[in-house]
């Protein structure tokens, strides 16, 4: 059968056996989960997944499309059930400007009711300020905030750069500033002992009395996934410094029902709801606790108008009580959110958000929905972290605090990481997210605009920042390595959509870069073939076999190049140098014009000419440069074929390894002269050598790139059967392209005993042979059935039904049927000489041919 790579085949899907863990139990390729989990530990998560989601986003997710989305920490997804719930919502009833319409105006306050009462609270004690987002409310605390010369600011060194950006407005009032890593957060409660001290800032860290003290940090890393202990809020603003608190709940609020105001007493809360629901976007909001409002109300100056901390503050449509234009006479509102809420709010956003939460909460409670997305994550973190390279250098380095006993509770469903290449150094994360886009992955790249978190997590100094910006490094670019250096990270995050499909497409995307090593020229990392390896379905089977023979096949007809370790060609999915040329045989000029759209120039295989399947295939290198080299026992005289640069350095690169190791140094036989050609150039030279070989003088042959000569890609030679009808039928050449062809050694053990003969492998010129449990396995084979092959991934592309070929002995070029070698070639050419030593048998199935020999025996 052929096996067609995955990495060229955009229906891929493979549903990997997991869980892996032992004792789990399995799931489908639909990726439903057996409920009932032992009770370990490490499979607890396995019983909070969400079977429903899958049937759910199958009907209500079908603009997703091939799309692999791994970026909830960036956004949630939207469902056509909720846009369906937001369209009704906003065709109940005509919505008009609130400041026009009291019934539009009483839909926003009722609204202001859910948001708090998803958190917890009530406006008996909180305020909620719609914002245009996370980073518009952070702006309008720090344009608002009563900052003093007393004042101390805070903030996680792996805050977002919206945290960052409220050190400007410190600055501006010569506030002492520092940082302070996240998990030292309750250490605060005595003190500035945990904290550092921001260079630059104009004033020292020090405490001197000030009461409007405040601490800035995310209540969920958008960086790592990793949350602080925010229990220790109260003993915060109770301390000696009385904190006041914001707390960035962007990505914490994504976790349903994960932030509870009411236990977790925040002075100031932001959140976004794009990232909880999806849609809207543009609309956001900021949760004050009425305790802490005093610090965000303007100073009412009757003749000057509203004061701010910086001198006169800003105000708009909505936000006073009286104001004249023919002088500065202005009043506030005294209500926060009038205030703040500057112009026209997004009413009609605001008035869709309940029919959005009411919609996700079909999928399940809160509770489950949450933690659904946790168990997607857990299973992708478990799976990524065993992966390793052959060198035993683990492939993945997660940050996070996904060791933690506590993990579900440190821990969001957000995995961070860096690609290790086979040496230990590091893959750029360009690279990943370049190959993740071939994929239809969408994730993150970068810092996320949380650059304490690359810097800590990566172990950079604010010297190595400087020195990466005068490298031609900017936030948001493809530079992902400087000096050898990481400069970014990948981050794949999951929500209540995620499924184990996504995590089989997440691993996948893994198995790109195992045993990829960083002088390749790819800028993506290779699968290798090996041998042995294991060989198995990846639905649930019994398919189950091993490698025992690798064979690559340089030049069609020829004999092959046995290896032990060999890379696929990243650009059509096949053995690098597997049929990349073929020898042609020209027609004589005499002849008369081919047929319009019928090629002249056909290809010649072993079928044609047995003496090809003679000769034999090396690798050397000599020094920078590599070569095929060809020989023949008949001839006096080797054919050399230099490698590109490219070949040459994918070979190195992924350490291709021959069966017989003493053949590339020691090809060369005492007194053969040896015929150098370049792959690039002069390929029809080689002609001279194959018509030596063949005994043809007509100088008609030539050798050249397949892909090239017939318009096609790299392929096998032959066609399966799934493959051979329809417009898109195959031609005579490399007509199964991104294909490899593999023989069960099994079968032919039970071939051979049928028929009383040996039946050897090396007849059926197949890249892969393998050596299942079961005779035959490969008969029952569906297309598109997914294998793994070692790490490679590949799925079942038909039958192939062997012809001519597999009656030529490879030692001598016998076969065991004759016919007019004349009357054979003249079929095939009819319109030139034949070659000489073809001989040709009827194309029939292996269980006829056992049928025929038995008849000759009678």
């Amino acid at each position: 059968p052929f096996c067609r790579s995955m990495e060229r085949s955009a229906k891929f899907q493979l549903p990997l056996p997991f869980p892996l863990h032992p004792g789990a139990l399995p799931w489908t390729a639909c990726g439903r989960v057996w409920r009932k989990c032992a009770a370990d530990p490490e499979l607890r998560h396995l019983s909070w997944y969400v079977a429903a989601v899958e049937t759910y986003r199958e009907e209500e997710l079908q603009h997703l499309g091939a799309t692999v989305y791994l970026d909830y920490a960036g956004a949630a997804l939207y469902s056509r059930a909720q846009l369906r719930a937001a369209q009704a919502a906003l065709l109940e009833q005509c919505l008009g400007n609130p400041h026009s319409s009291k019934s539009t105006g009483k839909l926003v306050e009722h609204v202001r009711d859910v948001v708090l009462d998803m958190f917890g609270v009530s406006h008996a004690s909180h305020t909620v300020v719609f914002t245009g987002g996370t980073t518009h409310g952070i702006q309008l605390l720090g344009e608002s905030y009563a900052w003093g010369q007393s004042t101390v600011f805070l903030y996680a060194d792996e805050s977002h750069t919206s945290i960052l950006g409220l050190r400007q407005f410190a600055k501006r009032a010569q506030v002492a500033c520092g940082t302070f890593a996240l998990e030292n957060l309750p250490r605060l409660a005595d003190g500035l002992c945990a904290a550092c001290p921001l260079e630059g800032a104009a004033a020292s860290l020090a405490y001197r009395g000030g009461e409007a003290n405040l601490l800035a940090f995310p209540g969920e890393s958008n960086f790592s996934g990793s949350k602080p202990e925010i229990s220790c809020l109260q003993a915060l603003r109770q301390g000696p410094l009385r904190w006041r608190v914001l707390l960035d709940a962007a990505k914490l609020a994504c976790s349903p029902a994960e932030l509870n105001l009411a236990e977790c007493p925040a002075d100031f809360t932001v959140i976004s709801f794009y990232k909880m629901f999806g849609y809207p976007t543009g609309l956001g909001a900021l949760i004050v606790r009425h305790d802490a409002a005093q610090l965000l109300v303007p100073r009412v100056d009757l003749a000057a108008g509203p004061e701010g901390p910086f001198g006169p503050a800003y105000f708009a449509g909505g936000c006073v009580s009286a104001i004249s234009a023919t002088s500065s006479f202005a009043v506030p509102r005294p209500s926060l959110s009038e205030w703040l809420e500057r112009g026209t709010s997004h009413f009609q956003g605001i008035v869709v958000l309940p029919s959005q939460l009411k919609a996700l909460r079909v999928l399940g409670s809160d509770f489950s929905r949450r933690h659904h997305a946790l168990a997607v994550c857990r299973e992708a973190y478990l799976h990524s972290i065993r992966m390793q390279h052959s060198s035993g250098v683990s492939l993945c380095k997660v940050f996070g605090r996904h060791d933690d006993p506590s993990w579900f509770q440190v821990q969001g469903p957000t995995m961070t990481l860096i690609l290790s290449y086979a040496d230990g150094s590091p893959v750029p994360y360009s690279i990943v997210q370049q190959r993740a886009e071939a994929q239809g992955i969408l994730l993150r790249t970068g810092c996320h605009c949380n650059a304490g978190g690359c810097q800590q997590h990566l172990g950079l100094s604010d010297n190595d920042l400087r020195h990466f910006f005068a490298s031609g490094k900017v936030c948001g670019d493809d530079k992902g390595l400087v000096d050898g250096r990481p400069t970014g990270v990948v981050r794949v995050s999951f929500g209540v959509f995620s499924t184990f499909s996504d995590v089989v497409s997440w691993l996948t995307l893994l198995r790109e870069f195992l045993d990829c090593r960083p002088d390749s020229d790819l800028g993506v990392a290779e699968h290798l073939c090996t041998a042995p390896a294991p060989v198995q379905s990846l639905q649930p089977s019994d398919t189950c076999g091993s490698i025992v023979a690798l064979k690559v096949y340089p030049v069609k007809g020829c004999g092959p190049l046995r290896v032990r370790r060999w890379p696929l060609d990243p650009a059509t999915g096949t053995l690098l140098l597997d049929r990349r040329w073929c020898l042609t045989l020209e027609p004589d000029g005499s002849l008369r014009a081919a047929k319009p759209g019928v090629s002249r120039v056909r290809p010649v295989s072993a079928k044609q000419a047995p003496r090809l399947t003679t000769v034999r295939l090396s690798l050397c290198r000599r020094g920078k440069e590599m070569m095929l080299v060809l020989s023949a026992k008949n001839l006096t005289s080797n054919l050399e074929i230099s490698l590109s640069e490219r070949d040459v350095r994918l070979l190195l690169a992924c350490g291709a390894e021959v069966e017989n190791p003493q053949e590339v140094s020691s090809f060369q036989r005492q007194g053969q002269q040896q015929a150098t050609v370049d792959c690039k150039q002069h390929l029809h030279a080689a002609g001279n050598w194959f018509e030596e070989l063949l005994g043809f003088s007509a100088g008609r042959l030539r050798l050249v790139v397949a892909a090239e000569s017939m318009g096609e890609v790299a392929g096998t030679g032959e066609t399966p059967v799934s493959l051979r009808s329809g417009p898109a039928r195959s031609t005579d050449f490399a007509n199964a392209p991104n294909t490899l062809l593999l023989v069960s050694t099994a079968s032919l053990r039970e071939f051979g005993r049928l028929c009383g003969l040996a039946v050897p492998a090396d007849r059926f010129r197949a890249n892969l042979e393998v050596d299942f449990q079961k005779p035959d396995e490969e008969v029952h084979w569906p297309v598109g059935m997914p294998l793994q092959v070692g790490q490679a991934c590949f799925e079942a592309a038909g039958r192939c039904v062997r012809c001519q070929a597999v009656d030529i002995d490879p030692e001598d070029a016998t076969t065991g049927f004759s016919e007019s070698r004349d009357e054979q070639l003249q079929s095939t050419y009819p319109t030139g000489p034949p070659l000489p030593g073809a001989r040709h048998r009827s194309l029939i199935t292996g269980r006829s041919l056992a049928a025929e020999v038995k008849q000759q025996k009678k």
